[in-house]
């Protein structure tokens, strides 16, 4: 019985081997798939022409890491400029993966040339982009970017030796922003104490800003420009009853607001086309704000909404009740007022700048016109 007892044991024992054994040569040959379809293959190895790598290397100048020979890559103005600075080039490690992995001949060779109708063509395109071997016919080479070269395209080709298969990877220069400005030939910046410096824009007026992008290479090819309204201060706001026998106005409701979230009732439109920024102020100033008004079902006195709490020097106004402290609220606002103001704010999504104005509206002028209109001699 014993021996029985031993020899199941030593079957379950070998089926658990066997059973490990199996598991570990499934994970072997998925990592080997997976390797070759990951593999970017052009020419004559890749019968439908379509490059299988779809990734896009954007080269750091911090990059230690080699990459499997990508589609694209991309080289960015504030990594070039910083490897400029230092008397350096911004290099990127490639590898090219012949297939199958166990060809005899794994040797290749690199070049590099323009891409079609380049602006830069008449220079050497070594000038400006570079690839070099680790070693002759070594899969994997260097990619070195010397200076900006615009929108123009440079292919890098790889080619086995055994049986001239290629593959491609387009290297492009994205010219990121590094600075970033908006300024106005039509309005000029005031400053004060408070506000620092901003912007008076009058009311139901429109405007134009400048969004100026430059980086070490006066080359910004690439942005994406967004904006966004917004305000800074608190402000209270309620509603009033004003009786049309006395004059009186009754404030109630009166609560504090950000600007921010009324923001849009003061700059009703601000965007951007190309890199000019549009700005359309709305009718009414803060301190004379309502939202609209309304009569009584009597026609005996008026609603006003969302009125701005204000002091009224002639005394015509008062706190709905004695809870209300209306005269606490406006005093609040009368001192608040000078240090509010909107702001405006254009980002570059490529480069992660922004640029941030500050607004207040004025009053526009609306007319002239002669105090007397015939003069006599």
């Amino acid at each position: 019985m014993n021996n029985d007892y031993e020899l199941n044991r030593h079957k379950k024992s070998d089926a658990v081997k066997w059973i490990v054994a199996f598991a570990l040569i499934a994970v072997l040959l998925i990592g080997m798939s997976a390797s070759i379809i990951l593999a970017a293959n052009n020419g004559k190895d890749n019968p439908s022409g379509k490059d299988e790598s779809t990734e896009e290397t954007i080269a750091d100048a911090t990059d230690d890491e080699i990459y499997p020979m990508p589609r694209a890559m991309s080289f960015t103005a504030n990594t070039l400029a910083a490897a400029l600075a230092e008397g350096q080039t911004v290099d990127v490690k490639i590898k090219a993966i012949v297939s199958p992995y166990d060809a005899a001949n794994q040797f290749v060779d690199y070049s590099v040339a323009w891409g079609s109708a380049p602006e830069h063509g008449d220079e050497p395109v070594t000038d400006y982009v570079t690839v070099t071997p680790d070693s002759d016919g070594s899969a994997t080479a260097t990619v070195s970017c010397k200076q900006a070269f615009g929108a123009d395209k440079i292919v890098v080709t790889v080619t086995t030796r055994d049986g001239g298969f290629t593959a491609n990877c387009t290297v492009s220069f994205i010219g990121m922003a590094s600075g970033m400005s908006v300024t106005s030939s039509a309005v000029t910046p005031v400053s004060d104490d408070n506000r620092g410096t901003y912007y008076q824009l009058g009311t139901s007026r429109t405007y134009t800003f400048d969004v100026n992008l430059d980086n070490a290479f006066h080359e910004v090819g690439s942005k994406n420009l967004t904006v966004s309204v917004g305000g800074v201060g608190s402000l209270y706001f309620g509603k009033t009853y004003t009786d049309s026998m006395s004059g009186i106005a009754r404030f109630q409701d009166m609560e504090l607001r950000k600007l921010s979230a009324m923001a849009d009732r003061f700059i009703t439109s601000a965007a951007i086309s190309g890199t000019t920024l549009t700005v359309q102020t709305g009718s009414k100033l803060v301190e004379n704000y309502y939202s609209y008004y309304e009569s009584d079902e009597y026609f005996t006195g008026s609603y006003t909404y969302d009125r701005y709490v204000y002091e009224d020097e002639f005394g015509l106004t008062v706190g709905d009740k004695i809870s209300d402290d209306y005269e606490g609220k406006a005093k609040s606002n009368t001192a608040a007022l000078p240090s509010c103001y909107f702001t405006i704010t254009v980002t570059d999504t490529v480069s992660g700048l922004s640029e941030s104005l500050r607004l207040w509206l004025v009053s526009s002028v609306s007319g002239v016109r002669f105090e007397k209109s015939e003069l006599s001699f």
